[in-house]
């Protein structure tokens, strides 16, 4: 087995600038865009394949029913006492 050293002349990395970038969280949904999706939201037409699915599932999630939660907490309190038994 043969070592080879070679030394070359290396040209030096050119000066990184120091950038200064203000980033501000402005979130996913600005004012603007909710100011706007809310008035859609609360103009909607019945009539509209969208207005008669969200007309259902206000009405749907409005009244649950005392017995569906009782059965889902009692579903919830049962799976804890298993699971840490």
């Amino acid at each position: 087995m043969e070592l080879v050293l070679t030394t070359q002349d290396l040209e030096p990395l050119p000066k990184q600038e120091l950038v200064t970038v203000n980033l501000e969280n402005a979130g996913l949904l600005n004012s603007n865009y909710k100011r706007i999706s809310r008035n859609n939201y609360s103009n909607i037409n019945s009539q509209s394949v969208f207005g008669v699915k969200q007309l259902v599932k206000s009405r749907k999630y409005r009244f649950t029913s005392s017995i569906e939660t009782v059965l889902k907490v009692s579903l919830f309190a049962i799976v804890m006492i298993i699971t840490f038994s």
